[in-house]
């Protein structure tokens, strides 16, 4: 019988031996599965983590959202005419009215009330500025209604209607609180022109 030289000048019988045998360093249910445990627990809080911090980037958008079409509404209903009232007039020109459609557009979870201090109604200076006018509950705003630009203005607007909504927004993922972000300010401004009858 002839014999085939391996790789290296050696038979080839010796190395098929070799060859088809398994070397299992650990089995299934020892040190092996052991590992896998202890890094899923090294892995999984920070998974969670970057899991839960993206869910909350999404409910931040979500909110600003709501929150910019609350006042895109709240300033549309106060500046809206009816000519079919009697006698035909702004019919929901008034703080109550503008707050309640401002509050009928945000999510059930969303709290918006007036202001409690000064200033009341309109905002001055640049949004920058306007930090100190937030509300500390978490998931809450206040509701700036400008008439006129006047902040003291009792009646109905006659030219422009100014919505300036400050929400604070609470995220749900601990490690915000670590960064500094506990709470995320989220602003929406819509100004209209109040209708008249042409």
């Amino acid at each position: 019988m002839a014999t085939v030289n391996g790789p290296n000048g050696g038979d080839s019988e010796g190395a098929r031996g070799r060859i088809l045998k398994v070397d299992m360093r650990c089995h299934p249910l020892s040190r092996c599965r052991g590992q896998a445990i202890v890094e899923t627990a090294l892995l999984l809080p920070i998974l969670m983590l970057l899991v839960m911090g993206t869910a909350d980037l999404g409910r931040v958008f979500y909110y600003s959202i709501a929150v910019t079409n609350a006042a895109r509404e709240a300033a549309r209903q106060g500046t809206y005419y009816d000519p079919t009232a009697n006698p035909p007039a702004n019919s929901y020109d008034d703080y109550a009215d503008v707050l309640a459609a401002a509050q009928s557009e945000v999510p059930t979870d969303v709290t918006l009330n007036l202001p409690t201090g000064a200033p009341s109604h309109c905002l001055t200076g640049s949004p920058s500025s306007w930090r100190v006018y937030y509300p500390t509950q978490p998931n809450s705003g206040y509701v700036y209604i400008c008439f006129d630009g006047n902040d003291s203005q009792s009646g109905p607007a006659q030219q422009t209607i100014q919505v300036n909504i400050l929400y604070s927004f609470s995220p749900v993922t601990p490690l915000a609180g670590v960064v500094g972000a506990d709470m995320v300010q989220v602003l929406a401004s819509t100004t209209m022109q109040v209708q008249t009858q042409q």
